[in-house]
């Protein structure tokens, strides 16, 4: 069961050109999670990156692999690490090695003991048999299912369907299937098992230059300079929500999640104040939202 408050942390980065800074901000993030990052000793951590798309993260679609890198150092100094697994599955659209080689993140993450790449669609297969919302059995990365700690590193977005993608909509892309897109008529349920089946014990949320309006491809970057986690993928996608402006209420998944008690809508801040950073995001309209949504089921029958 989840905790009934889970704390979520909030820091700003001022100049997120100064990389001293921004790793500085990074550690301070973690450091105010503190003991609730529980891994246990010699453990195989899979970190589940956002990085769908031949987008860079200036265009606030993808996460900035600074942030990953990071996150590595913080995790090979601060814990007992046998492997740090940096992981992202194809889409529809796009082979995931190919964003990975092409933005850059192998010359990024060059160097670092312990740490490798891994395309989790091209992984070895276990069948998953659950009770959830919209599957029954999934096959799923065994690296991924089998780690000892899951991180979900995600985007802090807009999205046209479901309002808004953190990290609820980052685990929809550990699903090793490339067409994903025959998902979309189901998309809530979807994303809600795909928290079920593999619950992240890590949310972690790149706002350094976020998302808005049409996303999560075609919207317009917004500078936020946040970082934002929490250790309840819940509870962390709301706290994203209101930092955007949105009501999570009115985020279908997120909606649902609470339902079904995937995560806790109760939570504590550490760090920076919501009021003091949060933003009034553009979203495209409900109407187009609901007729986007009508469109695909259409589509796919």
């Amino acid at each position: 069961m989840p905790a009934l408050t889970a704390q979520v942390a909030i820091v700003r980065a001022e100049d997120i050109d100064d990389d001293a800074l921004v790793r500085t901000k990074m550690y301070e993030l973690l450091d105010l999670l503190g003991d609730s990052i529980q891994t246990p000793p010699n453990a195989q951590v899979v970190v589940k990156v956002n990085l769908c798309l031949l987008l860079d993260c200036e265009t606030g679609a993808t996460v900035d692999p600074r942030l990953v890198r990071f996150l590595v150092e913080w995790l090979l100094e601060r814990r007992s690490i046998k492997e740090i697994v940096i992981a992202e599955s194809d889409a529809t659209a796009l082979d995931a090695d190919r964003a990975f080689y092409g933005l850059g993140w192998d010359r990024v993450l060059a160097g670092f003991p312990q740490t490798r790449y891994l395309n989790l669609t091209r992984d070895e297969r276990v069948k998953v048999i659950f009770d959830g919302l919209f599957f029954k059995e999934l096959e799923m990365s065994r690296t991924y299912m089998e780690a000892d700690y899951v991180i979900s590193f995600a985007k802090l977005k807009t999205h046209s369907m479901q309002g808004i993608t953190c990290c609820m909509k980052n685990q929809f892309g550990a699903l090793p299937e490339k067409l994903k897109v025959v998902y979309h008529p189901h998309l809530t349920e979807v994303i809600c098992d795909m928290v079920r089946v593999r619950p992240p014990d890590l949310c972690l949320v790149d706002g350094l230059i976020a998302q808005e309006g049409p996303g999560p491809v075609s919207g317009m970057p917004r500078l936020m300079r946040l970082i934002v986690g929490g250790t309840d993928a819940v509870a962390t996608d709301c706290v994203c929500a209101h930092l955007m402006g949105k009501d999570p209420r009115h985020v279908p998944h997120l909606k649902l999640a609470a339902k079904h008690r995937l995560g806790t809508t109760s939570y504590k801040i550490v760090g920076c104040r919501i009021e003091d950073v949060a933003e009034d995001f553009a979203f495209i309209p409900r109407w187009r939202q609901a007729w986007m949504w009508l469109r695909e089921r259409i589509q796919r029958g």
